[in-house]
């Protein structure tokens, strides 16, 4: 989620279970959380009733060409089960299971605790379950007091700091103080607003801009949710200033981590950091009408143009949700677990295109295009990437769309899980959106190291292993065709890699004054770019 890189508490009925049956928990199975029950503060929460250990309910390997048989359709309750579970506080993964090898095994249980997380994040705002959602139900992430959007915390230094408010009202009083001047007269409660800088149009490493088969503008965002917002304003790390600080010289960023309760550590369990990032398609009259994208009434302010007389126009605009990041913290992950979810319809896999099997249209590849086609994967035209005002958000080669396919074709396995989720979410336009995979450290050995120098606070982080900070994320190469576009491939240091790109993000934090000699300062934003759009 670099820009130059590549929930309410549960549901309002939450039917709880344990993985390894997926049946109801018994009265001696919820009496640790009791223990440990509190008031939790507004905002999107983990489900931290009964913590969820074990397997997915899934019988036979899903590792493997074919679907077994018997899982589809899945039954009436473990499918409200699993619909209704919320929130993953963390994720529940083990070495066994149904698949031949541990590490399959493994990438199973993060996928179906990427399925879970998608679910509770994208479920109606107003806590009805996910299938009883409609393409333009607002979703829990959208919600003011789930998440907030980056450029709504990073703020200009003459502004007041950010605040997260106390309710509804304060949380519109707030959106409207932050309200761009070009986009008050246009806005309506409840309208998402898009403030785009250049990191919004244009893809990891200034690679450029991805183009639809319509001409318009991918448009991506960033957001965060209140416990990575906290650690943020806690810090003074909004600012630039805040983070050049004398409190912050040698500040090791530790955000807080995602855990599941435990009565007998005295352990509430907490959702921990989370950050998103979204890209979003301009819809068009049919597209709209048709339904097939969740999509937002939006004010989208294009960036500021080169010439600073000019005032970039705000469009209100029909967004349709194309793809989707969703990064945590957990306990024993520090270097986060990066799920990545898709619309079906983005584009072809290369084997795809290979055989000419297709299943679009698509939204960035034309199957009929034949002559004087963009090269596959290729960059628009270095001359025409910034958007010019007088188009909107219309590129200006009217002859360029991209054409892209995807280069590393989803396993098997992610396929399979997939075909599940969407039979149970079958009837709604979540069964639009596919999961492409979770990345994560799997040197568990390396990950779940804490520091031993008892001065560093908690979750005690220890970041300075060697010689691998990231600790072997696998799967090693992902890429999300709409937001590491260009990066996609399996060539090392040049392909994308969540956790082994994030690795190297930095602040404006400066080193200590007075360092241990030969002491080293790794990671020191904690797997994150955000800090450095600090004004």
């Amino acid at each position: 989620m670099r820009y130059g890189c590549r929930l309410a508490s549960g549901f309002a009925t939450v039917v709880l279970v344990v993985l390894a049956g997926w049946s109801g928990p018994s009265s001696a199975q919820t009496q640790p959380a009791a223990a440990v029950a509190q008031v939790k503060p507004p905002g999107l929460q983990c489900n931290t009733a009964i913590p969820i250990t074990g397997t997915d309910p899934f019988k036979g390997r899903l590792a493997g060409p074919d679907l077994p048989p018997g899982i589809i359709p899945v039954d009436p309750p473990t499918r409200s089960s699993i619909l209704g579970s919320g929130l993953p506080c963390q994720e529940a993964v083990n070495t066994a299971g149904p698949e031949e090898a541990g590490l399959e095994n493994l990438q199973r249980g993060f996928d179906f605790y990427s399925w879970r997380t998608y679910i509770a994040l994208n479920s109606p705002a107003d806590g009805s379950p996910i299938d009883k959602s409609q393409p333009d139900t607002p979703t829990r992430w959208e919600d003011m007091d789930s998440f907030k959007q980056l450029l709504d915390v990073m703020l200009p230094p003459e502004m007041r700091p950010p605040k997260w408010p106390a309710d509804k009202a304060e949380m519109e009083a707030e959106k409207l103080r932050l309200m761009p001047p070009a986009c008050g007269a246009q806005y309506k409660p409840g309208t998402m607003v898009v403030k785009m800088i250049e990191e919004s149009y244009n893809e990891p490493f200034k690679t450029g801009p991805l183009i639809d088969q319509q001409g318009h503008y991918a448009i991506f965002d960033i957001l965060m949710n209140r416990q990575m917002f906290g650690y943020i304003s806690d810090h003074q790390l909004f600012s630039r200033d805040g983070q050049k600080s004398a409190a912050n010289f040698g500040l090791a960023v530790d955000f807080p981590v995602g855990q599941n309760p435990d009565a007998t550590k005295g352990i509430a369990g907490d959702t921990g950091a989370f950050m998103l990032k979204v890209s979003w398609k301009i819809l068009t009259p049919d597209e709209i009408k048709a339904r097939n994208f969740h999509m937002v009434n939006a004010l989208v302010l294009m960036p500021q143009p080169g010439d600073p007389k000019l005032k970039p126009p705000c469009l209100p605009e029909t967004l349709g949700l194309i793809g989707f990041h969703a990064v945590h913290k957990t306990k024993n992950r520090p270097q986060w677990v990066w799920t990545s979810f898709e619309h079906k319809n983005n584009v072809p896999d290369k084997d795809e295109v290979a055989d000419r099997d297709f299943h679009g249209p698509y939204n960035f590849y034309d199957i009929n295009c034949r002559d004087n086609c963009p090269d596959v994967n290729a960059t628009p035209p270095r001359e025409f990437w910034e958007p010019d005002p007088e188009l909107q958000l219309k590129f200006k080669d009217v002859k360029f769309k991209s054409q892209i396919v995807r280069e590393t074709p989803l396993t098997d396995a992610a396929r399979n899980m997939n075909r599940i989720f969407h039979s149970m979410l079958e009837g709604t336009v979540w069964e639009n959106y596919m999961l492409l995979s979770t990345q994560w450290p799997s040197a568990f050995g390396c990950a779940t190291r804490k520091s031993v120098d008892s001065a560093v606070p908690l979750p005690q982080t220890d970041f300075l292993k060697q010689p691998d900070t990231t600790c072997s994320p696998a799967p090693t190469f992902f890429a999300n065709s709409t937001l590491e576009t260009y990066s996609q491939g399996a060539i090392p240091l040049a392909s994308s890699s969540c956790i082994a790109c994030h690795g190297n993000a930095v602040g404006f934090q400066p080193r200590a004054s007075n360092p241990t000699p030969g002491e080293l300062h790794l990671n020191q934003s904690d797997f994150t770019f955000m800090l450095e759009k600090a004004q």
